[in-house]
């Protein structure tokens, strides 16, 4: 079979594995034998062997597990409807936490004008460490119990943590419902989207889970916020957006399943792993990612107020990041499937961080902002879509939650401290950009610097797919 290989684990020790000694291609995994079959035996053997030997290799063939052609195919009626559940519950969870820099930029005006860009920003930061890093218990109560109990406890904590966000008024009610509570109820619902997806489509792993989060609501929330804030008010546009969450997470609860077995033997924490050199230094990777990657989406409204343009040009120009975003983690996918996770991921987490110096560093005014908007959202999309194809591709199946629970709690920490440090940044260089901007990029560019030597260290021909 030419082309991409199924989603299939290699254990540690494969990595020492000569790469030259593997059948290969530029373009990818040869099939498993030459093509002349009869050419490669010896010159001394007669034909009755020959002929054997091709038969053997027929049979074998016609033994093998066939690939999927389509998702339908792989993952059938329970895992197409997955896809819809998981879409629904990223759009409802990964929507509103990607849309955080709306908020920001109404705090500084309206409820906390008191406080910094860069205290307000904790709030945000807050929130997607208790995501990601929820993600280290949810992946192994995923693999004991499924994902109905962790949908059904995410919805209602969710929803209860942006009831209570439309009443606070204080920087620590905020904190608590909209940082603590929020990333946790955010996490019992989006984690699971994920896990359940990948499980059920492990050759189709980038299209599944592009799929899901492309599911991420981050256009549509900025918007809809920002029409309902000059209506409304804050406490009922919260209110309606918690309305609209409970809808989405019920349907995700309702449809998403796994055709894994429980597995309750799964230990909290997979020791095994850190054994595991390419799985630490894709971890690694995600982690130094994070550090810059939620910048731009935090600051790009407060920037852009900052060129001189409204608030109002800021948050369309947010929702453009976060519309190209999702387009970012759909479309790579599906070509992930095809030309390899690794060999996707790579150049989209340097033109991500080449992006920041190259349009934002020099955007002053509204069309090179949109430019960056467009072009840091697609490239960033990709980035976060193809990190649970790539982890489920060194992952074995049987513990394949756990670990992208790990991985999300690796991600935690910079995710939380990510956006503050830009904050912080910004008020050391009193109101200037550009080294939160830098900082940004260059976190970017080491990432891809690590997730090259994970590919290398599979296949030392770059053109392979991986």
């Amino acid at each position: 079979m030419t082309g991409t290989a199924p989603c299939n684990y290699t254990s540690p020790s494969d990595s020492h594995q000569d790469p030259e000694s593997k059948a290969s291609s530029p373009f990818g995994q040869l099939a498993p034998v030459p093509y002349d079959l009869t050419s490669s035996l010896g010159s001394g053997q007669d034909l009755e062997s020959k002929n054997s030997s091709v038969v053997a290799w027929q049979e074998a063939d016609h033994d093998r597990p066939s690939i999927p052609t389509s998702l339908w195919a792989e993952g059938g009626f329970l895992g197409c409807l997955t896809l819809f559940g998981g879409f629904v519950g990223s759009f409802a969870t990964m929507g509103q936490v990607s849309s955080f820099g709306t908020y920001q930029a109404w705090y500084l005006e309206h409820q906390l004008s008191a406080y910094s860009p860069s205290e307000i920003s904790w709030i945000g930061g807050l929130q997607l460490w208790f995501m990601m890093f929820s993600g280290g218990f949810v992946g192994r109560l995923f693999d004991a119990y499924g994902p109905t109990p962790l949908l059904a406890s995410g919805t209602l904590i969710y929803t209860l943590s942006l009831m209570m966000t439309s009443l606070a008024t204080r920087y620590y009610e905020f904190m608590i419902a909209q940082g603590f509570l929020l990333g946790l109820g955010a996490g019992l619902v989006y984690n699971p989207c994920i896990a359940a997806s990948t499980a059920r489509f492990r050759h189709f792993a980038g299209t599944s889970s592009g799929i899901v989060l492309g599911g991420s609501g981050g256009a549509v929330f900025p918007i809809l916020l920002q029409r309902l804030l000059s209506t409304v008010g804050f406490a009922w546009a919260v209110r309606i957006q918690g309305f609209l969450a409970l809808a989405c997470c019920i349907i995700a609860t309702l449809t998403i399943s796994t055709p894994s077995p429980k597995n309750k033997s799964t230990p909290w924490i997979d020791t095994k792993s850190f054994r595991d050199i390419k799985y630490m230094l894709v971890c690694l990777a995600y982690a130094l990612i994070c550090l810059g990657l939620f910048i731009p989406s935090t600051y790009i409204v407060q920037y852009a107020q900052a060129q001189g343009l409204s608030q109002n040009i800021g948050f369309d120009l947010l929702s453009i990041m976060n519309a190209a975003n999702t387009v970012g983690r759909i479309v790579p996918g599906w070509f992930a499937d095809k030309l390899g996770r690794l060999n996707l991921m790579i150049p989209s987490t340097l033109l991500a961080g080449i992006s920041c110096i190259a349009l934002w560093l020099f955007a002053h005014d509204t069309a090179t902002l949109a430019a960056f908007a467009v072009m840091y959202g697609l490239f960033a999309g990709a980035t976060m879509g193809l990190d649970v194809a790539v982890t489920a591709q060194i992952s074995p199946p049987e513990n394949f939650g756990t670990r992208v629970g790990m991985s999300y709690a690796f991600m935690s920490i910079p995710s939380l401290v990510g956006s503050p440090i830009g904050g912080a940044i910004y008020a050391s260089q009193h109101g200037g950009y550009s080294g939160m901007i830098v900082f940004a990029a260059i976190f970017n560019i080491l990432g891809f610097a690590f997730l090259m030597a994970v590919k290398l260290m599979i296949n030392r021909n770059i053109f392979v797919i991986v």
